[in-house]
Parts: structure tokens; C-alpha cells; sequence
């Protein structure tokens, strides 16, 4: 297979080394430097074009060439996933990440909505775009201490806790002050480590399984226990119930690739507190367990599921100009080239068949 990925940032080793282990080949793009094309054309004839500043002029990007997408979005996610939205729904690009799973993950109040519309225990919530009766709001969310969460944000970023009148009142009306909305959560009261610190639990799902678990241990003085805030964590096992959970949560916001966040309350019972869209790789180094490895072979076979599904073949586009005719004539002479030389060794899928349909028609007389 040959993977675009989609990365705001440098990728993870892990993620490079599962790709070229599993014997793939990749191109990794910043989709900030990617042009999306809409075409006037009625059959649909978009595309996508490289724009990184290093290239002279932006170079068109071939979606057919490109087996699946894997999304390492993390920066400016809500204008990066339109990127994304084209190669899947205009391109017909597979990703185990759609747009709109990414921007539901993204917005934390969302997330929530979505969850307990799905029978999915989550922490009690309280949101108001104006907070004006803000005792009223924190009763409503279980009382002092809350936590405080802005709707977007990751690493532990953005979430407080409020455990005084005063603070309460004072935080609040600065985010109000400062137009930043923030929902009101029930302070859960986790089991704690062996050093008394709070702890929570991040899981990794692909295609609707729990492939690896940590539970991570807040450092001293933090209720937070993101790595990213100093915490430490520990692989763990999850009972039937909580990988459940984790697997519906994440099949709730439409990812077949996430990090799923719990919580385990002293009185038994176990939140989804968060659903991730981009989760972080400290935790292959916590439990040894490389998911890339898993969502690769997880890709590998919904691919091979998807070979019957036929894809529309655009016509040609009558704006072009000759350079892009060119490369047209001659990527399509390429494609038709090898379905005629793996005809002769193996049965071709429904889609392979009609796109050689498709060639014979245009360049029968010239092969």
C-alpha cells in the first residue's frame, strides 16, 4: 500500500517504522500547505495540489495513487480536517479518521452530547453559553470542587479545578470576560495510586478493539495525569465492561482510530471522560505495544473490503491546461499498463474491471 499522511507536525518513529516494517511506502503532508480544487464540472473532477513553500509552483497530487490516509492532525484541526473531508468525500480517499469523527473528538462538550446520546456513562455536565447564574450551574454539576473545561484543547490544557466560592466565581467570569466558553463537569473522585495521587485511564481503540491501556498517575500537586503534565503510568487490563465502553465511545463520535479516556470512581462505577482524535505515543512507550502496528494491519483489511466498491471515473476535465493533459495521458497509461499485467496473473475486483473498461475505450489502439 502507499499512505498520505496527513501531519501538522513532524510524525511519530513509531508510526515510520510500522509503515516501512509492514513494507509500505508513505508521503507525509502538512495539509496547511495543501490546495484543495473544486471543480465547475458536474461528473466531479476535484483535486488536491502540493503547496509547500519549497516547491516553485504547487504540484497536483494524484488521490488515486494513494491507497489510505492516516491523520496526524494536530494543530489548527477545525480548518486542516477540510483537507481531509476533500481526499475522503470528493476523492474518495479512505482514512480509518473521517472529518467529522476528528471535529467531534475535538470539542469536548460535543464529545459529551455525543456519548450520552449513545448510553455511554460520562461525568455530569453543565454548559451555558452565558453563565449568568453561576451557583446555580455549579449545584447542577454535583457542587464544589468542579472542573472547569474549555471546549477545546488537549494535554490537559484548559481544564481547571474549582474547589472555593471564590474561585468559582472569579475563573468563570473571566472566561466570560475573556468570550471563552468552558463547560462544568462533576468533580469524579478516581481511585488513587499508591502515593495518594488521582489517576485516570487512557485506551487505544482501533477498528473496534482495545489494542493496548495505561493508567496514568497525576505528579504531586496535580489532579491532571496527562504525561504531558508530568504524570507517570502503568500498562494495564480493562475489564469486559470498561473495553466495552471504550469501544463504543469511540465508535459514538465515528473514529475507528482513537484514544479513549476513563475513569474509575471509588464507588465502582467508570467514566468516558474524553474521546482523543490524535492521541499521543507516550503510551507505546509505557506498554511496549505499538498500535501503528495494529491500525496498519486494521487498514491493510478494510482496503482489501473495499476493492468491490466501485469509484466513479471522472471524465476528462475541459479546463485543463497541456501540462496537466500530459501528465493525465500518461498516469492513466501507467494505471492501464498494470491492470493489463495483473489480469494475466489474477482475477481483477469490480472496480479494477471497469476502470480497464475504461482504458481499453480510451487507449485500446495504443496498447
Amino acid at each position: 500500500m502507499k499512505l498520505l499522511v496527513l501531519s501538522t507536525s513532524t510524525p511519530s518513529k513509531h508510526l515510520i517504522k510500522a509503515i516501512t516494517d509492514a513494507g509500505h511506502s508513505y508521503e507525509v503532508h502538512d495539509p496547511r500547505n495543501l490546495y484543495l480544487f473544486i471543480s465547475e464540472q458536474v461528473n466531479g473532477y476535484d483535486r488536491i495540489f502540493n503547496g509547500s513553500p519549497d516547491l516553485e509552483s504547487p504540484v497536483r497530487l494524484f488521490a488515486a495513487s494513494f491507497d489510505a490516509i492516516i491523520s496526524r492532525i494536530g494543530a489548527d484541526l477545525p480548518l486542516c480536517v477540510s483537507i481531509l473531508r476533500h481526499l475522503n468525500e470528493n476523492l474518495k480517499v479512505y482514512s480509518p479518521q473521517t472529518a467529522i469523527g476528528l471535529l467531534v473528538a475535538h470539542d469536548k462538550l460535543w464529545t459529551s452530547q455525543v456519548l450520552s446520546a449513545s448510553s455511554i456513562r460520562t461525568p455530569l455536565t453543565v454548559f451555558a453559553v452565558r453563565s449568568n447564574h453561576v451557583a446555580f450551574a455549579i449545584d447542577k454539576a454535583g457542587g464544589l470542587p468542579v472542573v472547569a473545561k474549555q471546549l477545546t484543547g488537549s494535554q490537559g490544557t484548559g481544564v481547571s479545578i474549582l474547589e472555593t466560592p471564590l474561585a468559582a466565581n472569579t475563573t468563570l467570569e473571566s472566561f466570560y470576560k475573556a468570550n471563552i466558553p468552558v463547560k462544568l463537569q462533576r468533580f469524579v473522585k478516581a481511585h488513587n495510586s499508591s502515593n495518594g495521587n488521582p489517576t485516570d485511564i487512557r485506551a487505544i481503540v482501533v477498528g473496534g478493539q482495545v489494542v493496548s491501556a495505561m493508567e496514568r498517575t497525576a505528579s504531586q500537586g496535580d489532579f491532571r495525569a496527562n504525561l504531558s503534565k508530568g504524570g507517570n503510568g502503568r500498562a494495564i487490563e480493562l475489564s469486559e465492561t470498561e473495553i466495552e465502553m471504550c469501544v463504543n465511545a469511540a465508535k459514538a463520535v465515528g473514529l475507528e482510530f482513537a484514544g479513549v479516556d476513563l475513569i474509575r470512581e471509588k464507588m465502582g462505577q467508570t467514566y468516558v471522560t474524553e474521546v482523543n482524535g490524535n492521541p499521543g505515543t507516550g503510551i507505546i512507550e509505557i506498554t511496549k505495544k505499538n498500535h501503528f502496528v495494529d491500525l496498519l494491519a486494521f487498514i491493510e483489511r478494510k482496503s482489501k473490503k473495499n476493492e468491490a466498491i466501485p469509484v466513479p471515473v471522472p471524465l476528462p476535465d475541459t479546463d485543463q491546461d497541456e501540462t496537466e493533459e500530459g501528465n493525465e495521458e500518461e498516469a492513466s497509461l501507467v494505471n492501464y499498463r498494470k491492470l493489463l499485467a495483473k489480469q494475466e496473473k489474477t482475477d481483477l475486483t469490480y472496480n479494477e474491471s471497469g476502470m480497464l473498461a475504461f482504458f481499453r475505450k480510451k487507449f485500446g489502439s495504443i496498447i
